[in-house]
């Protein structure tokens, strides 16, 4: 019961009532107005005079369904996305008003513009009737208040509790009258969002356009957290190492500062690339190229450089590896020997890169720390996102991902890169994980 009785309580009940009584002289106005502002244009162009009276006909109408959609959206409470008008600046007269008429959504304006007539008129009766018959049912009380001789028939003065029996009918009937109401006001909103909206076809690109710039948003972190990130932490563990042993080693330390000085202007160059592909231009995306495949062999002897033992197996050929998959092998790489560095410092590193029939797989396996790391390159603390920018690489390319722990107390990531074509590559999802029990660390 308190279900039913829920509508007359509801403040949308009342703003749909007003959306309906407003219909009819709305309605009205439009029909009567662009009736007669196109017979007049239309009878008035063999004098010419017709032609800007059609024209600003139709710059009215597509105000007025820009005042239809803010009102539907605050007495219905539907939100209309604006459609993208084919307009643009620099067109001279002639050319917006052709590609005005070509629009579609001009046309859609005018069908919902004429169609709030005979919605208006139901609207209205509507309204009007689920007000003044529940309201007149309800205050039958009010007869109580009368002299008996002014009651007609004088049977009624005998029964007065049958006023009440009317009243609570008449809560009944604007329950009712208020669920018709609501009704009635989904309907118009479901025809308005339909009419004055975006068609499908915009919503789908607009849909599609969000995906691509969540895409590369995606994208654009994983660069900055891989070569900005791992390059910071390079330069902090030999900083680090530099000053420990300054004193007693000083060529090792001034060798530190060089490898600090020229990973610097590494990152600041990679830097200046990924902020490049942030404006609008686009040119300072041609200012450096992204490293692929063939630079994880410059990257295993930075690391290693670092006192850090490590190894490097490519197996197969690796020339004709997709750019995208070569870039997103690097990256990969890349993250897996930043962790190595920060989490468990100079410890017996293998990198294997191994190129089969349909898929590109990778493999970083380090041992278990040594004791004495020596040169003070010590396991930096801390976590981050980089198993996690793993996994979101390799889901971007359909491949498989297994990171975690050996049972020697070592740590492994293996990934599996498809060689696809470009056009067959998967929309972002999740990778296929075989295992990841470790937490991301990096």
């Amino acid at each position: 019961m308190n279900t039913f009785l829920a509508p007359l309580v509801d403040r949308r009940t009342y703003r749909n009532l007003l959306y309906l009584a407003l219909g009819l002289p709305l309605g009205t106005f439009y029909f009567t107005f662009i009736s007669t502002a196109t017979s007049l244009g239309v009878s008035l162009m063999i004098i010419w005079v017709g032609i800007p009276i059609l024209a600003a006909t139709v710059i009215a109408w597509r105000a007025l369904a820009r005042f239809e959609r803010s009102l539907t959206e605050r007495l219905l409470g539907t939100p209309i996305p604006s459609p993208s008008t084919p307009v643009v600046d620099g067109m001279n007269r002639w050319e917006r008003s052709r590609v005005t008429l070509a629009d579609i959504h001009t046309w859609r304006y005018l069908a919902w513009l004429l169609l709030r007539f005979p919605l208006g008129i139901f609207g209205f009766v509507l309204a009007v009737v689920a007000t003044t018959v529940p309201l007149s049912l309800i205050v039958s009380p009010v007869a109580l208040l009368f002299p008996d001789e002014w009651i007609e028939p004088s049977w009624l003065n005998s029964v007065d509790w049958l006023v009440w029996v009317v009243a609570l009918f008449g809560v009944g009937l604007a329950a009712a009258f208020a669920w018709a109401v609501n009704a009635f006001g989904e309907l118009n909103a479901v025809w308005a969002k339909a009419l004055l909206g975006p068609s499908p076809r915009q919503e789908q690109v607009v849909l599609r356009r969000r995906a691509e710039v969540a895409e590369e948003r995606i994208r654009l972190a994983h660069e900055l957290h891989d070569s900005v990130g791992h390059t910071l932490t390079m330069n902090v563990v030999q900083a680090g190492a530099g000053g420990h042993v300054f004193d007693r080693d000083p060529e090792f330390a001034r060798q530190a500062l060089q490898n600090i000085e020229t990973s610097g202007r590494r990152a600041l160059a990679d830097l200046d690339r990924i902020l490049g592909l942030l404006r609008e231009d686009g040119d300072g995306a041609e200012r450096a190229p992204q490293p692929g495949l063939e630079g994880i062999a410059a990257l295993v002897a930075d690391v290693g450089e670092l006192g850090v033992p490590i190894e490097l197996h490519v197996t197969g050929p690796t020339d004709e590896v997709p750019a995208v998959v070569g870039r997103s092998a690097y990256r990969i790489v890349q993250e897996a020997l930043t962790n190595v560095v920060r989490h468990a410092g100079r410890t017996s590193t293998r990198v294997a890169v191994q190129r089969g029939a349909s898929a590109l797989e990778l493999e970083i396996v380090n041992d278990r720390p040594a004791a004495g790391l020596g040169h003070g390159i010590e396991p930096a603390a801390g976590g981050g996102r980089g198993l996690t920018g793993i996994r979101e690489r390799v889901g971007l390319l359909g491949g498989t991902v297994d990171t975690g722990p050996r049972p020697d107390g070592g740590f492994r990531v293996w990934a599996s890169l498809p060689l696809s074509e470009p056009g067959s590559w998967p929309r972002p999802s999740s990778p296929t994980t075989t295992r990841s029990s470790a937490p991301d660390s990096a």
